[in-house]
C-alpha cells in the first residue's frame, strides 16, 4: 500500500526553500447528474439479506364488459375478477470504496489544511464514482437510437453518421409517451419577465460535454437561463428542446472510432473513424439506486456535497489507532465507504441515442 509520505517527491514535497500559498489549489469538479430523478431506496441494516426489490403493480386490462343487471333470489353475485401482474426487479447490494494512506509526517511537516482538502478530495471521489456506476445502469438501456440522419436512424454504431438531431429526441420521446412514462416537470408557461420563454412538461436528458454544443444548436432548443427564473430545474441543467430537459457531464465514455462513416464535421481521429456518444432520455422511476441504511442522493447537488455525500461514510484513522499493526503510530488513513446498487426499473421509460458529435 503506497503511503503519502510528505518528504518524496513523488507523493507531496516539504514546503523548503519556497513559500507555500495557504490556500491549496482545487481540482476540477466533474458535472454528476446520474441520481438526477432516480428513484432512491434503503436497504434495513441488519435486515438479515442483501438483495433488494423494487414491485410494481402493472396496468390491468381495460374493461369494456357491460355488468349485466342482477335479478333472482337475493344473493352475493356471480362477477368475474382479474389477478393484478405485478412486475419485480431484483439486485444485490455491492460495497464500494477508496483510501488513502497517510504517514505522521503529513501532520507534522506539513500545513494542517491539507487534511481536510483530502477528505474533499476523498468525497468527491465518492460522488464521482458512484456516479459512474450509475452511468454503467443507463448505458444498459435497451431502446436504441443510432443517429445517421435517416428516418429510423441506423442499427449499430458504425451506421452513426450524424451528430444527435431533433429527429433523434423525438424518436426517444415517443417511445416513452407510447410506454406511458410519467414526465418530471408539468407545463412551465412563462413569466411577465422580459425574456422568458415557455417549457413543456419533460423527462430528463443527460448528454456528454460534446454533445451539449449540438444540443444546444438544435431547432427549438431554449436556454436554461430563460426559464429558470421561475420553475425549479436540475443541477447543471442547460436547457430544454422536443420534451427534454438537459443536464451534461464529463464522465459518459466516449467510443473512440466506433462509427464508420465519411460524413465531415464530427469528432474523431479522421473522417472514416468518428467518435460515438451516448445520450439518455428518462422518466419517473425509470432507473433506481439503493444504499444500506441511507438513501442514496436523488440529485446531483446532493451528491455534489464533498464532505457528506448520502449513503456514504467518510472513516479518517488517525496514526496508532491500529494497535499492534503500527507499533510507532506512524500510519493514518482516510476513506469513503458505499454499499450501492443501481438498477432500471422500467426498461420501457428510458431511451438511449447513439450519435456523433461535431467539431467545433
Amino acid at each position: 500500500m503506497p503511503y503519502l509520505v510528505s518528504s518524496t517527491a513523488s507523493n507531496v514535497a516539504l514546503g523548503v526553500n519556497f513559500q507555500l500559498m495557504k490556500g491549496v489549489l482545487s481540482a476540477a469538479r466533474k458535472k454528476l447528474p446520474f441520481y438526477n430523478g432516480t428513484l432512491a431506496g434503503t436497504l434495513e441494516k441488519n435486515g438479515s439479506t442483501a438483495a433488494v426489490k423494487w414491485e410494481r403493480i402493472d396496468n390491468l386490462a381495460v374493461a369494456t364488459s357491460t355488468l349485466a343487471e342482477l335479478t333472482g333470489t337475493a344473493g352475493f353475485p356471480t362477477r368475474n375478477t382479474v389477478l393484478p401482474t405485478i412486475a419485480t426487479v431484483t439486485a444485490t447490494i455491492l460495497k464500494k470504496g477508496n483510501a488513502i494512506a497517510l504517514s505522521e509526517e503529513i501532520d507534522l511537516l506539513q500545513m494542517n489544511t491539507r487534511a481536510a482538502k483530502f477528505l474533499d478530495t476523498l468525497g468527491a471521489n465518492a460522488g464521482e464514482s458512484l456516479n459512474v456506476l450509475m452511468e454503467t445502469i443507463y448505458s444498459g438501456a435497451t431502446q436504441i437510437r443510432y443517429s445517421n440522419g435517416a428516418v429510423g436512424g441506423g442499427t449499430a454504431d458504425t451506421n452513426v453518421t450524424a451528430a444527435i438531431s431533433v429527429g433523434d429526441i423525438k424518436w426517444a420521446v415517443n417511445q416513452l409517451n407510447r410506454n406511458s412514462a410519467m414526465k418530471f416537470t408539468s407545463d412551465a408557461n412563462g413569466s411577465t419577465n422580459i425574456g422568458t420563454s415557455p417549457v413543456r412538461s419533460s423527462f430528463y436528458g443527460i448528454a456528454g460535454s460534446d454533445v451539449e454544443e449540438d444540443i444546444r444548436s438544435l431547432t427549438g432548443f431554449v436556454s436554461v437561463e430563460t426559464y429558470g427564473g421561475y420553475t425549479s430545474t436540475m443541477p447543471f441543467e442547460f436547457g430544454h428542446v422536443g420534451g427534454v430537459r438537459w443536464s451534461s457531464t464529463e464522465i459518459i465514455p466516449v467510443s473512440t472510432g466506433a462509427g464508420t462513416t465519411t460524413a465531415t464535421g464530427l469528432r474523431g481521429a479522421t473522417d472514416i473513424l468518428t467518435d460515438v456518444y451516448s445520450s439518455y432520455i428518462y422518466g419517473k422511476e425509470a432507473v433506481g439506486s439503493v444504499g444500506l441504511g441511507n438513501t442514496h442522493a436523488t440529485t446531483s447537488a446532493e451528491m455534489f456535497n464533498p464532505k457528506n455525500p448520502p449513503a456514504v461514510e467518510i472513516i479518517q484513522h488517525k496514526p496508532g489507532s491500529a494497535g499492534a499493526a503500527d507499533p510507532y503510530n506512524e500510519v493514518g488513513s482516510l476513506a469513503w465507504k458505499s454499499w450501492w446498487i443501481g438498477a432500471i426499473l422500467n426498461g420501457n421509460w428510458i431511451a438511449k441515442i447513439r450519435s456523433g458529435s461535431s467539431k467545433l
